[in-house]
């Protein structure tokens, strides 16, 4: 596996590391690290060594640093081995050396706190010092200092307080942060996994608010919410059942412009869509038909809505359109020429043509008519 050494430090290719699945577990497959990215570009080197153990030969530390190096192309890295006895020393390894990683989220803080409580309890129940010693061996090893470690008491491990400390947390939020990551769980073997996904992200901005959430009297009903994708988020689902309005489509105007995703438009139709109706069931939009060029009316419920709302670059001429509406009201072919384009999220070249034949011409060939009209009689 090692090709060069310098010292403890080898160089092996990074696509040959195996991460270690706790690494995975806790910290996703595909994390983004940008920041990390940009600095080992920009410095062309990786300062620190990734970490392997010598037990299953499985990358302990590093799974970020080892992805940036593929990405870059870099066919080796640096790699230093450490040496486990068994699978529990080796995860003690994960664990340790990844509690000063920049970046966690809460929810991944409770994941790794929950790897460490697992492997620190069977230590703390032994209630001796060789246990407190085994532990203090792994956390200094991370950076920690002597003081950091004072509620590993040899008589006793503090398996609570120490976990806390170790994931940057008081003693109460760590308590707090650990109920909600319970429920998070609970969600997601009931299969709610939309609403699972909304309370982590609720719990990454606010442990407070995600406590308070989690014991509110409005609990079962915003999950069946969330569960419904009529809305994303905790706050947008509380905000339903504490106004009392359920109503899906009251973020939509008509008239509004919203720009799909490729894979969410209509087949062969633009990329932007306008809102020309709401009912009771649907958000109606128009499109137009990059084929035909005529218009494609198309009835979206709010869940499959897949849009961002976007500027209308329509506004002067639809302005000028509502004008010949006014103008021309008692005049059911222009009405209707009018109408239809005003459902449309942008005109083309002909539909402007049309409109300043009418702005322009059709008051005197109006008059032409007229003349032409009177003379036959």
């Amino acid at each position: 596996m090692s090709i060069t050494s310098q010292s403890n430090i080898f160089y092996t290719n990074p696509e040959s590391l195996v991460v270690h699945p706790r690494l995975i577990q806790i910290y996703g497959e595909n994390e983004a690290r940008p920041d990390l990215e940009q600095d080992i570009a920009n410095r062309g080197v990786i300062l620190t060594p990734l970490v392997v153990s010598t037990l299953n030969n499985l990358l302990v530390s590093g799974k970020c640093r080892r992805a940036v190096a593929i990405k870059l192309g870099w066919e080796t890295v640096p790699v230093q081995y450490v040496d486990c006895a068994s699978s529990q020393e080796e995860e003690a390894w994960v664990l340790s050396l990844n509690l000063n990683r920049d970046g966690k989220t809460n929810y991944q803080k409770m994941v790794e706190a929950q790897h460490w409580e697992s492997h620190l309890r069977p230590l703390a129940s032994k209630n001796q010092a060789a246990g407190a010693d085994y532990v203090r061996k792994f956390l200094l090893l991370s950076n920690s200092t002597e003081a950091d470690s004072t509620d590993l008491d040899v008589e006793r491990i503090n398996v609570r307080n120490t976990v806390a400390k170790k994931v940057k947390m008081g003693a109460g939020p760590y308590s707090n942060s650990k109920q909600v990551y319970k429920r998070i769980l609970e969600l997601q073997q009931e299969n709610k996994f939309v609403a699972a996904a909304a309370l982590e992200k609720e719990l990454n901005r606010s442990i407070d608010a995600a406590y308070k959430f989690i014991h509110s009297s409005h609990y079962n009903q915003v999950i069946e919410i969330l569960e419904s994708g009529n809305v994303k988020t905790v706050a947008e689902a509380l905000g339903w059942t504490n106004s009392g309005e359920r109503n899906p489509f009251r973020k939509y105007k008509v008239w509004d412009v919203y720009r799909f995703t490729e894979e969410a438009r209509p087949k062969d139709c633009s990329l932007c869509g306008r809102i020309i109706d709401i009912t009771n069931e649907f958000v109606v939009f128009g499109f137009r038909n990059m084929k035909t060029w005529r218009l494609k009316v198309v009835h979206l419920r709010p869940k499959d809505i897949r849009a961002e709302l976007v500027a209308d670059l329509e506004t002067q001429r639809r302005q000028r359109i509502f004008s010949l509406l006014e103008q021309y009201s008692d005049v059911e072919s222009i009405v209707a020429a009018l109408e239809a384009m005003l459902k449309f999220p942008d005109l083309s070249f002909k539909d402007e043509n049309h409109l300043r034949m009418i702005e322009r011409h059709y008051e005197e060939s109006l008059q032409e008519v007229k003349r032409t009209l009177w003379k036959g009689l």
